[in-house]
């Protein structure tokens, strides 16, 4: 394979077409084949850094308890500031990563979250206190990243009018990872133990590094320095706040945080209640986190087959709909493979809502902005995914476990309520790109 992808690179041809606008400086120029080359790449290198962060989910509850919490209030309470602080970290970091990127090479920043997270995640494993964690994933929060960075990557060193595909098959990779992880970690930590699933989550992550290292290719030239404030922060900012599109995907994308992770922390906890014995809590968890991210593929993909004929609004409240009535029940599950089968479910009607928010995104980033608005994306999703574990901690303290899922439901359900009011009615999933000059972006400084 790997000296199929050398002679892939010793070939090539320009591949930029007939009416469209070309690249600005500091985009790809490059052949055919070096750019599919570098986007396999980057999916590969994606799904096993996905696989890496991921491997911790399962037994992250389970891990406090080995480290020495062991009252319910306590493990909800730190469980809810270990799913929080990386994420506050990430919400102020990533727009400072993306401005970067813009400026100095996506490619660059790829490789420093994917090391980051390897470095950090195999800390965890030697570990001796849950403040030691805390402070590990206060660092891993400032340093990770590798969606947003994969995404900008790939968005801004495709043809245009292959973005959609390429980040859909980005996507396809992501939910892979998300899929196979929990379900390996579950397994890793039921059958040697915590601390080796953190190590094994350590190489993978360098792994990627390395494959993003060697094969990927970013023919990236620095803007001019009169160029550097149209590429500002506060340029990028500019555009999600005037662009209807624009802002109505990073407040859902926000939503979609906060929901999830309203659940998600104590989900483990929950399955603990249904299967009593810690090891084979954790398996299980593993299990159904794994097939609700399979779920999640089978979803992008089904209602992506849509995209010629649907809205975006259309597929995206529909999808948002369904996941409501799917959360509204699993507190009343009383067997852990009815729980099962619901979170299958919602996994399958979820899995439309972040590709095509995405994507609509990517459509819409005047060209040579692409990481800062991305990063601005993944500085509002991490704000949703600090808040959304407090809600959850309140709902247990105020009522009780099972009292998370329906209101969560009810959450998803406001959600789809303001897709329909919000989100402008005849946006298509795989419109062409609207392609924004940064000329006309200049002026208005």
């Amino acid at each position: 394979m790997i000296a199929h992808f050398r002679s892939l690179l010793q070939r090539g041809r320009p591949w930029a077409q007939p009416g469209l606008v070309p690249r600005e400086r500091g985009h790809l120029e490059g052949p055919t084949e070096r750019w599919k080359v570098t986007l396999y790449t980057i999916v590969i290198a994606e799904t096993l850094a996905m696989l890496g962060f991921m491997l911790s989910l399962p037994f992250l509850p389970f891990y406090i308890q080995q480290l020495g919490v062991t009252d319910l209030q306590q493990i909800t309470f730190w469980v809810a500031v270990l799913n929080s602080v990386p994420t506050l970290t990430m919400a102020v970091a990533a727009p400072f990563w993306g401005v970067l990127a813009d400026r100095r090479g996506r490619k660059p920043m790829l490789i420093r979250a994917m090391l980051g997270g390897s470095l950090v995640l195999s800390a965890m494993g030697f570990v001796t206190s849950v403040v030691q964690l805390t402070g590990l994933r206060v660092i891993e929060g400032t340093l990770t990243g590798t969606v947003t960075a994969a995404t900008t990557l790939v968005a801004s060193n495709v043809p245009r009018e292959r973005t959609g595909y390429a980040l859909g098959l980005l996507q396809a990779g992501i939910f892979v990872g998300s899929w196979l992880g929990p379900s390996l970690g579950g397994l890793i930590a039921g059958t040697f133990g915590y601390r080796v699933a953190f190590l094994t989550s350590g190489c993978m992550l360098l792994a990627a590094a390395v494959l993003t290292f060697f094969l990927v290719s970013e023919h990236f030239i620095p803007v001019r320095s009169r160029q550097r404030v149209g590429r500002s922060l506060s340029t990028s900012l500019r555009e999600v706040r005037s662009d209807q599109v624009l802002l109505s995907m990073v407040l859902l994308l926000l939503m979609t945080n906060v929901v999830s992770y309203t659940s998600s922390p104590i989900f483990p906890l929950f399955v603990q209640t249904l299967v009593p014995d810690v090891n084979a809590a954790a398996t299980m968890t593993g299990l159904i986190l794994g097939l609700t991210a399979a779920m999640n593929t089978v979803g992008a993909l089904a209602f992506g087959r849509l995209g010629h004929r649907w809205s975006a609004r259309r597929i995206l409240w529909l999808s948002l709909a369904v996941t409501a009535l799917t959360f509204l029940p699993q507190g009343l599950a009383g067997r852990a493979w009815q729980l099962l089968v619901m979170r299958g479910l919602m996994g399958l009607a979820i899995g439309a809502v972040v590709p095509v928010a995405n994507a609509a995104i990517a459509e819409n980033c005047p060209e040579g902005h692409q990481g800062g608005v991305f990063g601005i994306s993944t500085s509002f999703n991490a704000l949703g995914s600090a808040v959304g574990p407090w809600i959850g901690t309140f709902v247990v303290a105020a009522w009780n476990l099972p009292a998370v899922f329906p209101v969560t439901g009810v959450m998803v359900a406001l959600m789809a309520l303001g897709v329909v009011v919000w989100v402008p009615a005849h946006h298509p999933v795989d419109s062409a790109p609207r392609l924004k000059p940064l000329a006309a972006h200049d002026g208005k400084q």
